[in-house]
């Protein structure tokens, strides 16, 4: 599966894209703005979207994930480490993971949503991730789930 993660922490976004290569996962990034990962997105058609909500400068994650979802149909994982509980994004986003992450946490979520979104019913959900019901929701619904 391939990744765009997109975090301006520049301490973060290392550490995540790390932890996620090394459970097999393909990474565009990490970028730190919302414009070059549009572009990026664009070009490597990622099928996940890994997008920190409050990208520092322009467009906020949010915004990014609208945008990669009405442009792209890429689907958007949102993360956020403040009390957000992105209510704008839940008709275009798949879910919400909450920061700080541990390295385990962050893997079953990505694979819970790569689970979703190839059709499975997840064999498990995170604490830490809040799934939304959205068009991803609608594109795997539960008549369309396999055991």
């Amino acid at each position: 599966m391939k990744l765009l993660l997109v975090e301006d922490d520049p301490l973060v976004g290392p550490a995540v894209k790390t932890v996620l290569e090394q459970a097999g996962y393909t990474i565009v990034g990490p970028l730190r703005d919302a414009v070059k990962a549009a572009r990026v997105a664009a070009r490597e058609a990622p099928d996940l979207a890994l997008v920190d909500v409050n990208l520092a400068g322009g467009e906020n994650g949010v915004a990014l994930a609208r945008r990669l979802w009405d442009d792209h149909m890429i689907p958007t994982l949102l993360m956020t480490g403040f009390d957000h509980h992105a209510e704008e994004a839940r008709a275009f986003a798949v879910g919400l993971l909450r920061k700080p992450v541990m390295p385990d946490t962050l893997i079953d979520a990505v694979g819970t949503v790569g689970e979703i979104l190839s059709g499975l019913r997840p064999s498990s959900v995170p604490a830490s991730l809040e799934l939304f019901s959205g068009p991803i929701a609608a594109m795997t619904a539960p008549s369309k789930l396999r055991a």
